[in-house]
């Protein structure tokens, strides 16, 4: 199943770790806000679970020598196509949706428009088959981020098996 999310960068992402990323994997997008040396990995990830997709993501990023900072959730931004396959329903299917009271674009475009991912959801729920469930997205992306905050904060511990005894009790 296509999983969907990002891994904040801690810092510049410069052409050299990149072209590493890119050649390592081809499902991903980088995003950078200029002038604030701020980042983001996109990821289009097929994979059993959610914590798959997003620890071997976490692994690309390591081995192209990226600090990571933050998983999140995907942009609430989507496409028809997108849509297409969070329902795991053709595209024209969904289209023939957009004449029946779906929600409106948030910006309109002749071939893609876009739309606000919540309000497609809610919707489907009301008129459709419910949204497939891809488990606690939120949990598991916070579990991440917490994981990586630990193990950034590690080398400055006198002694980390004491930490990690707190995992399991």
């Amino acid at each position: 199943m296509l999983r969907q999310f990002r891994l904040t960068v801690g810092g510049p992402l410069d052409d050299e770790r990149a072209d590493l990323l890119f050649d390592r994997a081809d499902d991903l997008s980088v995003e950078v806000v200029p002038g604030e040396g701020v980042a983001w990995v996109a990821f289009d990830r097929v994979a059993p679970t959610l914590v798959d997709a997003v620890v071997s993501g976490v692994r690309d990023l390591d081995a192209a020598g990226v600090g990571i900072v933050r998983a999140v959730a995907d942009d609430p931004l989507v496409t028809l196509e997108v849509i297409s396959v969070r329902v795991r329903r053709p595209v024209e299917v969904v289209r023939g949706w957009t004449h029946a009271g779906f929600p409106a674009p948030v910006r309109e475009h002749p071939r893609r428009p876009v739309y606000h991912w919540p309000d497609v959801s809610a919707w489907l729920d009301l008129h459709r088959a419910p949204v497939p469930s891809a488990g606690d997205a939120d949990v598991t992306l916070e579990a991440v981020t917490l994981a990586l905050r630990l193990r950034a904060l590690a080398p400055q511990l006198e002694r980390m098996p004491p930490i990690r005894s707190l995992l399991y009790p």
